[in-house]
């Protein structure tokens, strides 16, 4: 094994996790946005390398869930640096983002809240215990 490889840590791990998961959040959202200005399915698929029934499934949840940035995301933008802790806690204010427990009628409920997010974010390391209070007392 290289130093190189030896060298990778879980900082190092959680960032790659970090970048993945903030590019699929994209990908969803020009998936949705090319569905919604009318090009077909199949050519969405076509050019993002997944089934049709599998961008069906990604434009369906989009339509219940949003394209607009999730309280997950925007956790995962500060944690990446692409935002200040500030302009997160600004981003979390904004009513848009902050979702309940939703029912999809082809899915049956979906995983998942704003509140629940917030308590994963914590638990993976991305928040600390007082902006989650802080976070959380701002939605009261």
């Amino acid at each position: 094994m290289s130093n190189h490889v030896a060298a990778v840590g879980e900082s190092d791990l959680k960032m790659a996790y970090v970048q993945a998961r903030l590019a699929e959040i994209e990908r969803t959202r020009r998936i949705y946005l090319a569905a919604d200005g009318g090009m077909s399915q199949r050519d969405i698929a076509r050019a993002v390398r997944l089934s049709q029934a599998s961008v069906h499934r990604l434009v369906a949840r989009a339509k219940v869930l949003g394209v607009g940035e999730s309280v997950e995301e925007i956790v995962l933008q500060r944690y990446a640096g692409r935002i200040s802790t500030d302009e997160m806690f600004r981003n979390l204010g904004t009513a848009g983002v902050w979702l309940p427990r939703v029912v999809d009628p082809a899915d049956g409920v979906l995983p998942g809240s704003s509140e629940e997010d917030i308590e994963a974010l914590l638990d993976g390391g991305f928040l600390t215990e007082a902006e989650v209070d802080q976070i959380l007392d701002a939605h009261e």
